[in-house]
């Protein structure tokens, strides 16, 4: 829709960038891939004001709106929808069921612009803004006479105005404090402290969203989590708390999957080991991602035990959502892989157990399986034929 609001933008000094997978009935991988690739090509080539990132789109391109700033939610200020919705299914005459995963940052500003013959969104404003009221976003709503339409330029001219002036804008030193703050965090890393530079800039992505310094907070993980084996090293327990921090971590996952960047998804999926106190609502979608997109195989590490006839295994998470179990065997050749009984130890980012030799045997081999766990997260929201 680039052509239909370049008029309007270009009046704000706003660049305009169209994603072309996002409409109805278009599977959820492009639509997923285009989100990941598109945001990363712009902040690493298109110089603009983080405070100020607003997406927009009309009918199904209004629900993907909402779906990208939860993907880019730690930049997006505001979602402008045009007949658009969340995309929940009325359950009946007057109600609609919304899920844990439809959250949306605090202090999201959104404004839709709707026709007053389109039944279809009339319908659902009202249960949209319960919800979105109930995550913390802030909600203008407009009208203009027409249906199931793209807004005219006067009322997106209005919207984004309100998306403009409503954002918390940079303050005077933001910019260049930013940059050197990256300066610091890159000198950091090239000295050997990675780890904490990691842990600082995702608690800069939870704490300062829609800033310059979770801009370059995001570039430089970036650029951390283009190397899998350096990267598994690193120690990352407790390294964030709570579902928006899954879900970062969660979405990045996702995306890179859909496009091949193999080295970031497994980055993505070790970070996630290391976030707490969730809701577990991702639980489904990991198993999903894991099953689809396969894992990385943990490294296992042995040491022999002060008791004697003894042994020690362990290894650090790298993937969330996995189950281990032991498991031996006297010959590679003729025999079979059997269940151990072991003393276990598991935590988010950490599995160790402890097995006893068979006295009676003349050799033994072990080893250790994982399997993604089974789980359940509430639906993507639906593609449907709404507005069609």
């Amino acid at each position: 829709m680039v052509s239909s609001f370049q008029t309007v933008c270009s009046g704000f000094n706003i660049i305009t960038v169209g994603i072309l997978s996002s409409k109805n009935d278009s599977p959820w991988n492009p639509i997923l891939r285009d989100f990941y690739a598109v945001t990363r090509d712009i902040r690493q080539r298109v110089f603009f004001d983080p405070t100020a990132v607003f997406v927009g789109g009309l009918s199904g391109g209004g629900e993907n709106s909402y779906i990208f700033s939860r993907f880019w939610a730690q930049q997006v200020a505001g979602v402008f929808a045009m007949g658009g919705w969340l995309g929940r299914i009325n359950t009946g005459p007057a109600s609609v069921t919304y899920y844990s995963t439809d959250r949306v940052q605090t202090n999201l500003l959104v404004t839709r612009s709707t026709g007053t013959s389109d039944s279809g969104a009339i319908f659902y404003n009202p249960f949209d803004s319960n919800y979105l009221a109930s995550s913390g976003a802030v909600i203008k709503d407009w009208s203009f006479s027409g249906g199931h339409v793209e807004a005219p330029d006067s009322e997106k001219r209005s919207a984004l105005n309100w998306l403009r002036t409503q954002r918390i804008p940079a303050g005077s030193n933001d910019q260049s404090n930013s940059l050197v703050q990256a300066a610091d965090w890159r000198s950091r890393i090239a000295s050997g402290q990675t780890e904490a530079v990691l842990r600082e800039c995702v608690a800069t992505l939870m704490n300062q969203p829609r800033t310059w310094f979770a801009l370059e907070a995001q570039l430089v993980m970036d650029d951390l989590m283009t190397n899998y084996n350096s990267f598994r090293s690193l120690n990352v327990s407790n390294l964030a708390q709570g579902d928006f921090a899954s879900d970062l971590f969660f979405y990045y996952a996702r995306g890179a999957a859909t496009n091949g960047d193999w080295q970031r998804y497994a980055c993505a999926l070790k970070a996630l080991t290391g976030i707490v106190n969730t809701s577990g609502d991702r639980a489904g979608d990991i198993q999903y991602m894991l099953t689809n997109f396969n894992y990385s195989a943990p490294l296992l590490q042995m040491a022999a035990s002060q008791t004697p006839g003894q042994m020690n295994l362990w290894l650090s998470k790298d993937t969330p959502g996995l189950t281990y179990a032991l498991e031996s065997r006297t010959n590679l050749i003729n025999d079979v892989w059997q269940s151990q009984s072991a003393s276990v130890l598991d935590s988010n980012t950490v599995w160790s157990a402890s097995f006893g030799f068979d006295p009676g045997s003349e050799s033994g081999f072990y080893r250790v399986g994982t399997t993604p766990l089974p789980g359940v997260s509430p639906p993507w929201p639906d593609d449907g034929t709404y507005g069609q």
